[in-house]
């Protein structure tokens, strides 16, 4: 690349340090930052006008390429500011909190001494029970239809006999064995007991209002009384808050 001394204009040697017509030695400029600026300084005398254009635009061209690599380097060293949002402020902590309090407490709760049993327990008692029923009644038919040898869907006499009979095994399992220790058959067989929530014992008066009155009710919105409990914050059906009872695993 051809240079120019910046003084009278004369073509300089890529290697040479002083001008051959004027003895100047070349000036060592230092670029400023990002500042480029087009040297307007007047022509000095002694030179043509073509090769001080030429000399000027040199110097420009110098400056312009040291402050296109100083640049980067000084921005590299700028320190990065990174804003943090504060933990205690993060919306995604406080959606977390507000879906924490959507839900009933763990299946397996502890309410006072007791573990509180879940709807699985129960719900396998009710089948225990269900089916200890039905057995019954299947029992209850063939002694009927033995004993008055003829079948018993044509006679109301003997549907109002197995009727009845499964209605006393009904009282005496959800009403005498659960007023008297807490559990019905299919309770005692899954060990889980019910129990009243001020503590006091339970007895055949609150079995008979939490299955005789309870258990319809609950029955009666499609069984939404017993799936109450799985959004309960005590995990109640309605029976349970009508008899102010809960179940648990452990008396």
């Amino acid at each position: 690349m051809t240079k120019f001394c910046p003084y009278c204009g004369k073509e300089l040697n890529s290697r040479s340090k002083f001008c051959p017509q004027c003895g100047k030695a070349k000036p060592e400029r230092r670029a400023t930052g990002a500042d480029v600026a087009v040297d307007r300084s007047p022509a000095r005398a002694g030179g043509s006008s073509s090769s001080i254009e030429s000399a000027r635009l040199q110097r420009n061209f110098e400056r312009a390429s040291v402050a296109g690599r100083e640049t980067p380097s000084r921005i590299e060293g700028r320190p990065r500011t990174v804003s943090m949002a504060s933990p205690k402020s993060s919306p995604r902590n406080g959606a977390a909190r507000a879906v924490a309090g959507r839900y009933a407490p763990a299946t397996h709760a502890i309410i006072g001494s007791s573990e509180q049993a879940g709807f699985g327990l129960r719900y396998g008692a009710w089948m225990f029970d269900f089916l200890i029923t039905l057995i019954a009644i299947m029992v209850f038919t063939f002694v009927v239809t033995a004993a008055s040898r003829r079948s018993v869907v044509g006679s109301n006499t003997d549907l109002l006999i197995v009727a009845g009979l499964t209605l006393l095994l009904f009282v005496l399992n959800f009403v005498v064995l659960a007023g008297a220790g807490g559990q019905t058959a299919g309770m005692r067989i899954l060990g889980i007991y019910i129990v009243r929530v001020d503590g006091r014992p339970f007895s055949m008066k609150q079995a008979l209002l939490r299955h005789l009155i309870g258990y319809p009710l609950s029955t009666a919105a499609f069984f939404l009384g017993f799936l109450w409990m799985l959004w309960d914050p005590r995990q109640q059906g309605w029976h349970d808050k009508l008899a102010r009872t809960i179940v648990v695993m452990s008396k």
